[in-house]
C-alpha cells in the first residue's frame, strides 16, 4: 500500500465517500502540499482500491442527474489501513518529507494525539540510530576526509540533529494533548 492509498482510505473511513469530496478535503486540509495528489490519480487509486477489495462502490441517484459513485471502506480495507499505519511504513527513511506525508495520512485516519506520538517516537529512534551510525562508524580522523565527503557527512549530521530537535518538540507537544489533534489549534499548544 502506498501513502496515497492510505490517505484515500483514511478519508473514506471517515465517511467522505465521493471522489469529489475526497479531493476537496485533501485541498482544504492542505494535504496536497505534502502528498502528491491529482484528480486523475485519485480515480485510478479508487479503482485500484476497489479491485483489491479495500473499498466497495455503490451508486447514489439524486434527481435527474447521473448517479454518483459512493465509496465505503471494507473490513479488509480497515485492516490494511491499520496494518500500514502501524507497521507498513518505514521510519528509517532518508528524507523528512516521507514523515510529513505519513503524518498527514495518520491524522486523516486516526487524528489521536497518542497515536501520532507513537509514530513520532518511532522516527526519533530511527534518527538516533542514524546519528549513532554517523558518529560511531566513521573514522575518527576527519581531517583526512576528502573535502566533499566531509561536507556531505557534516550536512547529514547537522540535518539529523535538527530533525531530532524538531521531532522532540513535536513529541512533547503531542504528549500534552489528548484526543483529536484536528481540534487543537497552535494557540492552544502555545498556552
Amino acid at each position: 500500500m502506498t501513502l496515497n492509498d492510505a490517505l484515500i482510505l483514511s478519508y473514506i473511513k471517515r465517511g467522505i465517500g465521493y471522489g469529489y469530496s475526497i479531493l476537496k478535503h485533501v485541498r482544504e486540509s492542505r494535504s496536497d502540499e505534502w502528498v502528491e495528489f491529482s484528480r486523475a490519480g485519485l480515480y485510478k487509486t479508487l479503482d485500484k482500491l476497489e479491485k483489491e477489495g479495500y473499498v466497495r462502490k455503490t451508486f447514489e441517484q439524486s434527481g435527474g442527474r447521473p448517479p454518483k459513485k459512493v465509496y465505503q471502506i471494507t473490513t479488509s480495507g480497515n485492516a490494511a489501513l491499520a496494518e500500514f499505519l502501524t507497521s507498513g511504513f518505514r521510519f528509517d527513511y532518508v528524507t523528512r518529507n516521507n514523515l510529513d506525508e505519513y503524518l498527514v495520512t495518520a491524522v486523516a485516519a486516526t487524528p489521536d494525539a497518542a497515536v501520532l506520538a507513537e509514530a513520532v517516537e518511532k522516527r526519533i529512534e530511527a534518527v538516533r540510530t542514524q546519528l549513532d551510525g554517523l558518529t560511531n562508524e566513521w573514522p575518527e580522523d576527519k581531517d583526512s576526509y576528502p573535502f566533499i565527503v566531509y561536507v556531505l557527512y557534516n550536512r547529514r549530521l547537522e540535518s539529523l540533529k535538527n530533525e531530532l530537535n524538531w521531532l522532540s518538540w513535536v513529541h512533547d507537544a503531542l504528549e500534552t494533548m489528548s484526543g483529536d489533534v484536528l481540534t487543537v489549534t497552535w494557540g492552544d499548544v502555545r498556552k
